[in-house]
């Protein structure tokens, strides 16, 4: 299965604005995906540090993540969706996705989401 950018955004919006300490087995984040679809991405969320989750894991080999209860958004994951909250911010970011004409590794999509909100209020990034 591949990974659906799409997805993980409206899985961090879903977690951003749940209430309360509760897990969700099967977050709700509306049409077009599967259930299947959406455990795998919160094992995904689970294992970039972005969702704070009880892991189910295989018995016979004990490492294997095989599906996890979320309960909320890790620091990381609040950060995350702040670089990407804005539909303008996301907007710019599927678009150079797409004219790359690939998926882009998380890593360039996180920078390249860093470089959007830093530019959009006027800071320049040094390294």
């Amino acid at each position: 299965m591949q990974r659906d950018f799409e997805l993980i955004r409206k899985l961090l919006f879903f977690f951003d604005q749940k209430e309360g300490p509760e897990h969700v087995a099967v977050p709700d984040v509306g049409p077009g995906f599967t259930e299947s679809q959406i455990k795998y991405h919160c094992v995904l969320l689970y294992q970039a540090g972005f969702l704070n989750c009880e892991s189910v894991r295989s018995t016979s080999s004990g490492d294997r993540v095989i599906y996890v209860l979320p309960f909320d958004l890790t620091w990381e994951g609040h950060e995350f969706l702040a670089k990407i909250r804005n539909d303008n911010v996301w907007h710019k970011i599927k678009d150079t996705v797409t004219s790359k004409g690939s998926s882009l590794a998380f890593a360039v999509i996180n920078q390249f989401a860093t470089k959007i909100a830093l530019d959009a209020v006027g800071v320049t990034a040094h390294h």
